[in-house]
């Protein structure tokens, strides 16, 4: 009755400090508006979403389809209202997103205090408070992560079906949502826990759910492979490799691709793009795949001549990583320390951060308010990032040494591990002043290993005081 009577009053809490802080948020003028719609590059025209979704779905080779499958349907649903769903529906995902953190590190640490206090630092904290007001796939990432976690720890218990769908199916929402999420990685992940099941009655349902999950995501794989050639979820690899290979590489030649700004205007490749190209594409989806603009003025990076120009790129890219490597590997190094900085610090979350500019300099460390210049932004988010980074490398030592102290660790920090790690080194290789919101949507996973390290600790600390003499 006790532990019945502290879990009612932790979710009082955590509701009341969740109701307070979007009111205060609200009325400091923090709120959803409804241009990402309008404008974002991963985002199909607006009347492909509202009249054509299915086509415009199918025909999108630029991105996976989970996240403009939504969108449309939200504007189906609520028409003129959508903007309000939009704003209640991010700030639901929020509140699950700290209730489903608060379920999983009470289950696996058996802490009185842990759970409540790491939800209310997820939740309460600057990035959360700016990225649910942002109409963007970020807490919704969060949320298909916490859903898979809080299947696996069910596992060991009670190998059933539900439990394993409930594991994998949101990992194929995560590659059908966002093209981080790889068929590798899910290969990855099916392999390692078919290895750590491999001796358990879960085997056979690991190995079934397993297959069935590769194949649902290489499905969209073998789509965009017969429609465009591409056997990938998403077209833009190239150009986002290269603005990581070139960012402070200034090219001159015009003749050269990467002289030109990636993701800039299809009309300003229209030099390196054989105009035959495109004329295969003609009368399938002209909207979305041939004109150069989408919402009468905003750039629409769907556009089919994307595909080659990507191409361009990627080979301009990889000659630039075989002549110039160290270049490369700089530009990496920078990518890695951002990854660390907070994730206020994204630039379609500056204005929004600076109405809060203190609070987020206090919880987040963000001296970037403080840089006047390129140079001074530099340093700010350099010193910035110090303070996550030694947390990591903390926690994360905390949990290995555990591990090899014991010689064995759960499946769960096993998937956290592999998704964080993963994350990190694609983000760091291939993108460039974005990975701190890559960082963040895997933020309640490690607040997971740090609810673990701390318990850890305590354990040990306990320990000690009890092994003193009197």
């Amino acid at each position: 009755m006790i532990k019945k009577n502290i879990r009612l009053r932790d979710f009082w809490i955590l509701l009341l400090a969740f109701v307070i802080s979007r009111l205060i948020v609200i009325s400091l003028g923090i709120r959803m508006n409804i241009g990402p719609l309008y404008a974002y590059w991963q985002y199909l025209d607006l009347e492909t979403l509202r009249h054509h979704l299915l086509r415009g779905v199918w025909f999108d080779h630029a991105q996976p389809p989970v996240f403009n499958l939504f969108l449309g349907l939200m504007l189906k649903v609520f028409g003129s209202r959508s903007l309000l769903a939009f704003a209640v529906s991010f700030k639901i995902i929020s509140l699950i997103n700290g209730l489903l953190l608060m379920s999983i590190v009470r289950k696996i640490t058996h802490s009185p205090f842990l759970p409540l206090l790491l939800s209310l630092a997820y939740l309460l904290s600057p990035a959360t408070l700016i990225y649910e007001c942002e109409l963007f796939y970020t807490s919704f990432i969060s949320l298909l992560l916490l859903i898979s976690v809080y299947f696996l720890i069910r596992i060991p218990g009670k190998s059933s079906w539900s439990n394993t769908i409930g594991f994998f199916l949101p990992l194929v929402l995560l590659g059908l949502t966002r093209s981080v999420y790889h068929i590798l990685w899910l290969s990855a992940v099916a392999g390692v826990f078919l290895f750590y099941f491999r001796t358990k009655p879960v085997f056979y349902k690991i190995l079934t759910a397993g297959i069935l999950s590769l194949l649902l995501l290489g499905s969209w794989y073998i789509k965009n492979k017969i429609l465009f050639d591409k056997l990938s979820v998403s077209t833009w690899i190239g150009m986002t490799l290269a603005r990581n290979v070139f960012h402070d590489n200034e090219i001159k030649d015009s003749s050269r691709i990467e002289a030109y700004g990636s993701f800039s205007r299809i009309s300003l490749y229209k030099k390196f793009i054989d105009p035959q190209f495109e004329k295969k594409f003609e009368g399938l989806n002209d909207r979305d795949l041939l004109q150069e603009m989408k919402n009468d003025s905003f750039i629409n990076e769907n556009n089919v001549n994307y595909i080659p120009v990507s191409d361009l790129y990627q080979k301009a890219s990889l000659a630039r990583i075989r002549s110039k490597p160290m270049a490369y590997l700089e530009n990496v190094l920078q990518s890695a320390i951002i990854y660390f900085t907070p994730a206020t610090i994204y630039s379609l979350a500056l204005d929004r951060a600076a109405k809060i500019r203190t609070y987020d300099l206090v919880y987040s460390f963000n001296l970037s308010h403080f840089a006047r210049g390129k140079q001074q932004r530099r340093i700010a988010l350099t010193v910035s990032a110090i303070p996550k980074l030694l947390i990591y490398a903390f926690v994360f030592f905390i949990i290995i040494r555990q591990a090899l102290r014991i010689r064995s660790i759960s499946c769960w920090n096993v998937f956290i591990l592999l998704t964080i790690g993963f994350v990190f080194a694609i983000s760091s290789l291939f993108e460039h002043y974005e990975n701190m919101r890559f960082r963040f949507e895997t933020e309640p996973l490690f607040l997971i290993l740090a609810a673990q390290a701390i318990s850890i600790l305590r354990t040990r600390r306990n320990r000690y005081i009890k092994e003193q003499p009197e």
